[in-house]
């Protein structure tokens, strides 16, 4: 899960105040933070090290995704640094500019796992033509529709939308089924769900969301008005539920376990979760369309693994990340475990193979992106953002150019600063 400011109702995280350390019944070699929502799916991995690697066992501390960016930061104008750190990829361009990580450069362009690496990883870790960190603990963004709703509403429950125009038909005919059946869902106050699931849409049918760098035209390209036009017209005919308006991430899962939601942008962390909480909820799985068939995005999350400047066992450290990029490592540390790996060619293997739905997030990731842009926060992720602002005013008030029009000149304005 990449955006952010998730919710806690389906991350991974600890939400605590304090530091949690796992892996502590040692003599631990090498130190590393992890943020709390990628703690688990880190754990797997280091455990895997752990076991092979005696003499040079990691302990890992998690920091709560909200004290992240401040730790790492503070740590670094200290001294005070883990050898490795795994943190949310989005934060990249902000921490390699700052200066706090280890250039690898070196180190992985000689490497031929890398170089399989999912492309908006790679993208997201260099900056000046440098590479400072590798994928780590994946996860993508998908669209996911409920069969039994879509076969009640005489719809085919094994083929999911396309277009946007068949998630705006199908959500109509799901919506006729009456009560609090609703035919579409998103988390209308969540502005990290709606980058995460809303903007792939966008970028599907051709626009380019944020500005990496002054003079770069924010909400370029007609696929931005595209949405937000059929998502007003989803909400402005009832096929949303009133509820939607003020979520701001805690019904981002639990809307669609109910049952009762037909279709709703998500991410591969649901396909483990529902199959846990909700066995018996019959679902599909299909990459996020754009306005023409043919048409397809994501949004790549998760975190990216790096050595930040100062690790007093950068050596060790370096020899990890090549490890963590080797077919064993990213079949039985990730895809054992249902997660998917941060090299797409290994979607197709014997973990796999019962589940079709992991192969398509999994194919999600290769047709994936990730923003490279500075001040994620303050473009995106703040509760008063540009980018929320917009989709609010845009689905729920009415007017898109207007909407558009503000959000491009403030994410101009942010952008130049």
């Amino acid at each position: 899960m990449t955006f952010a400011k998730r919710s806690s109702a389906f991350a991974l995280a600890l939400t605590t105040s304090t530091f949690l350390s796992f892996s502590t019944s040692f003599a631990a070699d090498l130190s590393m933070w992890v943020r709390a929502s990628g703690a688990g799916a880190a754990q797997h991995l280091v455990d895997l090290w752990n076991t092979g690697h005696a003499d040079k066992k990691i302990a890992v501390t998690v920091i709560p995704d909200n004290q992240m960016v401040t730790k790492l930061a503070t740590g670094s104008q200290a001294g005070d640094v883990p050898d490795l750190v795994s943190f949310d990829l989005i934060y990249m361009p902000d921490f390699m500019k700052a200066g706090f990580l280890t250039d690898l450069t070196a180190d992985l362009k000689g490497d031929p796992n890398y170089a399989g690496v999912a492309e908006a990883y790679k993208n997201i870790a260099t900056y000046d033509g440098k590479i400072y960190g590798a994928g780590f603990t994946p996860d993508v963004s998908i669209l996911v529709w409920n069969k039994d709703l879509f076969k009640k509403a005489g719809l085919d429950p094994e083929k999911g939308p396309t277009t946007l125009a068949e998630i705006h038909a199908d959500a109509t005919k799901i919506r006729a089924l009456g009560g609090d059946t609703y035919g579409y869902y998103f988390s209308g106050a969540c502005p990290g769900c709606n980058i995460f699931v809303t903007s792939p849409m966008m970028v599907a049918a051709g626009a380019k969301i944020l500005p990496a760098k002054a003079g770069d035209t924010p909400l370029d390209g007609d696929g931005v008005k595209a949405v937000l036009t059929e998502m007003q017209a989803m909400w402005k005919e009832g096929l949303i539920p009133a509820s939607a308006q003020a979520d701001n991430g805690a019904s981002f899962v639990s809307a669609f376990m109910s049952g009762n939601i037909g279709i709703e942008g998500s991410g591969g962390f649901m396909i483990s979760l529902l199959k846990e909480k909700a066995p018996n909820l019959n679902f599909g799985v299909t990459i996020l369309p754009g306005i023409k068939d043919g048409q397809q995005s994501a949004f790549v999350g998760g975190d990216v693994v790096a050595i930040p400047k100062g690790s007093k066992q950068a050596a060790v450290a370096k020899e990890f990340i090549h490890w963590e990029l080797t077919d064993e490592v990213q079949l039985e540390g990730l895809a054992k475990n249902n997660i998917i790996p941060s090299r797409p060619a290994l979607a197709d293997n014997k973990y796999f193979k019962d589940e079709p739905r992991v192969v398509t997030t999994a194919k999600a990731l290769g047709v994936g992106y990730v923003p490279w842009v500075f001040h994620f926060n303050d473009m995106v992720n703040s509760d008063s953002s540009p980018w929320i602002q917009m989709l609010q005013t845009a689905i729920f008030d009415g007017d898109v150019d207007g909407a558009i029009k503000k959000a491009r000149d403030s994410m101009s304005s942010i952008v130049a600063q």
